[in-house]
């Protein structure tokens, strides 16, 4: 019978204070297509698992040997054909694990051990808990201009987005096996990396299941991002396909990457466009650019002082103007996301890039096993 967890207070110090009862067992899943040194920084910060626990990794189609890896941290490999894509890969190590709580982790993440005690410890002390997810750390791997703006990214919008979450985050989040089992695990259908964990979240809010935002949970992310890869990724990878979940599921909330500051930031940086283009044939239109400017900086005023702390005044300038590209992608992913959804619930028509509209099952999960 399917566990519905109530609603829970906020999250304090007192989830790493408190004595704990019973500890479940963890199953700690890492999925792996190639990149053996990342993997290497990947198992080493799991290096020696938590007592009566067990590390997964799951060779989905892997071009990189790595048997060896996995006896030098004593971890178990599957080998899957593929690749078949994380959803896949994730599920296949769900059901051979043995644990009641099972823990992703992305190849290129390193999860700090703080962040893994804590988890631990939270879903030993916290049983309405279903799932939890962390976020990256302020530390990012690399250097570079992009890589570090990503990833401070993604941190600060987790820091500052509500404890009780509706999505999740597969990078480093953990959900007990019940739950996992009631709602069939990861949509098999997304073929590659994409947003399966978010469309994964939702299904467990769905189904009544508590899941906790905690940044606390930090790990680092040894990914490299250029230009071309952001725009790939918030375009393709996510910002479509998130917005067929976000009108299916009628989830668009004011928290995370949807709150109103980010959506009017859209409509604030096409106007900054229309008025240059329009200043092709008649310079009057210049005169409003300076007030878009000015109201994108004001809607986004709490990320850029984030940034300013952080990496200082240039670093937070040249955010600004990647912010509105950033807001450009988003406009662009969430009128195509429409009309694909549209397309394929009002007309039958299934164009590339479509989403199922009807969420994946249990029983579809049996179905493909």
């Amino acid at each position: 019978m399917r566990l519905v967890y109530p609603q829970r207070p906020r999250l304090s110090q007192s989830i790493v204070t408190r004595s704990s009862s019973t500890t479940p067992r963890f199953s700690f899943i890492v999925p792996f297509h190639r990149g053996l040194a990342a993997l290497e920084q990947c198992l080493a910060a799991l290096d020696p698992v938590p007592p009566h626990s067990e590390l997964i990794i799951v060779a989905d189609g892997a071009v990189e040997d790595c048997q060896q890896l996995a006896l030098l941290h004593r971890a178990r490999v599957i080998a899957i054909d593929g690749p078949s894509g994380p959803a896949v890969a994730r599920n296949v190590a769900a059901a051979a694990a043995v644990g009641e709580v099972l823990v992703f982790i992305d190849a290129d993440v390193v999860v700090s051990r703080t962040g893994l005690m804590r988890m631990m410890r939270m879903f030993g002390e916290h049983p309405e808990t279903a799932a939890a997810f962390g976020s990256y750390d302020e530390r990012p791997a690399e250097p570079g201009f992009m890589s570090q703006y990503r990833n401070l990214s993604h941190s600060f919008v987790h820091h500052s987005s509500a404890i009780e979450a509706r999505t999740f985050w597969a990078g480093f989040g953990a959900v007990r096996r019940d739950a996992f089992q009631a709602i069939g695990g990861f949509d098999e259908r997304f073929a590659r990396p994409s947003v399966e964990d978010i469309d994964f979240g939702y299904r467990l809010a769905e189904g009544g299941y508590t899941t906790v935002l905690d940044p606390a949970l930090s790990a680092c992310h040894l990914k490299r991002w250029t230009i071309r890869s952001a725009i790939v990724s918030d375009v393709r990878d996510r910002g479509i396909p998130w917005t067929q979940l976000i009108l299916r599921y009628g989830a668009l909330r004011d928290d995370l990457n949807l709150r109103a500051e980010y959506r009017w930031s859209v409509v604030l940086a096409y106007l900054a466009v229309a008025s240059l283009a329009c200043a092709a044939y008649d310079l009057r239109f210049l005169a409003g650019a300076p007030f878009v400017m000015a109201g994108l900086i004001a809607l986004n005023r709490r990320s850029l002082r984030f940034f300013y702390r952080k990496r200082g005044a240039w670093f937070a300038v040249r955010v600004a103007f990647l912010q509105v590209l950033h807001h450009l992608c988003n406009g662009l992913s969430f009128a195509t996301g429409t009309a694909l959804f549209v397309a394929a619930r009002y007309l039958g028509m299934r164009l590339p890039g479509t989403l199922p509209t009807d969420p994946w099952s249990a029983t579809e999960a049996r179905g493909a096993v």
